[in-house]
């Protein structure tokens, strides 16, 4: 079944305009429907009438002034943009043993990396933070993001966790080797979590999401009181080092010597209020 002209044509003077007018064609045709839903909505009724009326009458001079005068000369009038391309040097791997030059250009490009991927997942728990204020407390159409955050922030700690401010591209790398180093000597924990991972990810495609996953005894929220990675500034002097993923250094020595310290921390997604 061939398509019609109408729609070759249209399909082709789409593909002709640039991302800025696709997007702008897009917000009209939204804005055409909600005001379809509005009159819709306030048929025999005076008074939706009169307001339906009147929201068109002070609509319609921004509307048109910014169709008919703005968009067309941000059209002519718009300046090119430049992304700027860093070009990749030779990670701290391919440096030679006593090259200081290499060692200075790699661990700058690990600072700026280290500064991108903050960014980013500053960027996805923004992201998670307004579909979970939106839909609260329905959270299931924001278990897409809540992922991806999760999965983020799990990457990240993995890569410049514990690691303190003051860590070069030398502990980033040495970080990575004792944990494949870790991994190859216990393949019998990755291969469950492997299992656990791709459970958990089953369950998320026949409907369910268990946030213990992630989170084990921990509430979204609560990451927020914690240090680095979950925020990129310093809450406190870099001379003393870093806190790890749970409070504090003591927190793991309070767990080991003492059985009935926080018990359920690991083991169920509730929180308690005092």
């Amino acid at each position: 079944m061939s398509a019609s002209p109408e729609t070759t044509d249209g399909a082709q003077k789409e593909q002709t305009l640039t991302a800025a007018q696709l997007r702008r064609l897009q917000d009209r045709k939204e804005w055409d429907a909600f005001w379809q839903i509005r009159k819709i909505e306030a048929q025999g009724k005076i008074l939706d009438t009169f307001q339906y009326y009147g929201h068109r009458l002070m609509d319609w001079p921004a509307t048109w002034v910014r169709e008919n005068i703005v968009e067309p000369l941000h059209d002519r009038k718009k300046l090119p943009y430049y992304h700027r391309k860093l070009n990749r040097v030779p990670t701290i791997d391919e440096c030679g043993v006593n090259d200081r030059a290499c060692f200075f250009e790699a661990n700058e490009q690990y600072r700026l990396d280290k500064l991108v991927d903050a960014y980013i997942l500053q960027i996805l728990r923004q992201r998670a933070d307004r579909c979970m204020n939106y839909h609260n407390p329905y959270f299931k159409p924001c278990v897409p993001v809540i992922e991806d955050l999760e999965e983020s922030e799990l990457n990240f700690f993995i890569k410049y966790g514990e690691l303190g401010s003051e860590a070069d591209v030398r502990d980033v790398y040495m970080k990575q080797k004792h944990r494949m180093v870790w991994e190859r000597r216990h393949p019998e924990i990755m291969e469950e979590r492997e299992r656990a991972y791709k459970e958990h990810k089953e369950r998320i495609a026949n409907g369910e999401f268990d946030y213990s996953f992630w989170k084990k005894g921990m509430f979204f929220q609560d990451k927020k009181n914690y240090e680095p990675p979950y925020e990129f500034y310093l809450s406190k002097s870099t001379m003393e080092g870093d806190k790890p993923l749970s409070k504090d250094w003591d927190y793991y020595k309070k767990v080991a010597q003492d059985p009935e310290f926080d018990k359920a921390q690991g083991k169920s997604s509730d929180y308690k209020m005092f």
